[in-house]
């Protein structure tokens, strides 16, 4: 290369137009990268409710095996209490009573 071609860059007349297709190719620019940091956003929330629902999902039989347990063991313990009202066993009553304790 010579000296003359490399200095030829310097003649270079910027228009108007240049400089408005620059500003406009800068601001698409920056209106694709807001969208793309919009986009992450949207997409890390919709992971943490996913994560959040399928934790939900997990945890429902588990709520639903402990309600069923605490009814029958507070049903045991009525049993045991009515039981020991009749027979006026007072172990009986301590085992209902025991029985309401691991309830609450």
């Amino acid at each position: 290369m010579n000296l003359l071609s490399c200095l030829a860059i310097y003649d270079l007349k910027i228009t108007e137009e240049m400089r408005t297709a620059a500003t406009s190719a800068r601001a698409k620019y920056v209106q694709y990268l807001e969208s793309e940091r919009s986009k992450e956003k949207t997409e890390t929330k919709q992971l943490k409710r996913k994560a959040v629902e399928k934790g939900i999902d997990f945890l429902k039989p588990k709520k639903m095996f402990l309600q069923t347990d605490m009814h029958e063991t507070n049903e045991k313990a009525n049993d045991l209490a009515n039981e020991a009202e009749k027979s006026k066993d007072i172990n009986l009553f301590i085992q209902s009573h025991e029985l309401r304790k691991t309830i609450s």
